[in-house]
């Protein structure tokens, strides 16, 4: 090969891989980016492990969420619950069944507010009440919410929130008491469409 080309070819190389995607740098860019979706519709298939049971339980459905605190979240069996601001409505059957405050029940609260808060890309409300570690590759990033030492200490050990670019892909629970909730989705639909 003459000089030539061996230099063509670096200049093409450099250009691809400056051009090939990339996860976002740190949290914050990450949540800049997670909230400029407007809307997202995945389907979900969770999974909870708990001592009190000897076979880990399943569940799948659907969950939408609508910026800026809307979530929707339905199971194949009809279950789940409709969250707008904070009321959320208890769905069994496919028809509401209860309503409560979500800010009444702390563990749900604290729950309910590191999800919304990532959906939302809402880095402020994150970093004053978690302990917030990122990582990335090419390939995925990794969010991991603690709530040692504040607001919600007690209540869950870790949330460990996986993804790609703009998409979530896995959100895993470790609760205080040992309980283990794994939530892995596939993305279906997104506002804006062009986001990865």
């Amino acid at each position: 090969m003459t000089p030539f080309p061996i230099f063509l070819y670096l200049i093409v190389f450099s250009i691809q891989s400056v051009a090939s995607p990339s996860q976002p740098v740190d949290a914050q860019a990450l949540l800049n980016l997670l909230g400029r979706v407007e809307r997202v519709e995945v389907a979900y298939q969770e999974t909870v492990e708990s001592d009190l049971i000897d076979v880990p339980l399943g569940t799948q459905g659907r969950l939408v969420y609508q910026a800026p605190e809307r979530i929707h979240r339905l199971s194949d069996r009809g279950d789940g619950f409709e969250l707008d601001g904070e009321r959320m409505r208890l769905i069994s059957d496919g028809r509401v069944v209860h309503e409560l405050t979500i800010s009444d029940i702390k563990p749900l609260e604290a729950m309910i507010g590191a999800l919304r808060a990532t959906f939302a890309g809402d880095f402020a409300t994150l970093k004053a009440n978690y302990r917030l570690d990122y990582q990335s590759d090419r390939e995925h990033w990794i969010l991991d919410l603690g709530s040692e030492g504040q607001a919600f200490a007690g209540l869950f050990e870790r949330m460990r929130i996986v993804g790609h670019g703009a998409t979530i892909e896995t959100i895993d629970i470790l609760e205080s008491n040992g309980d283990r909730r794994q939530l892995r989705m596939r993305l279906l639909a997104r506002e804006p469409a062009g986001l990865d």
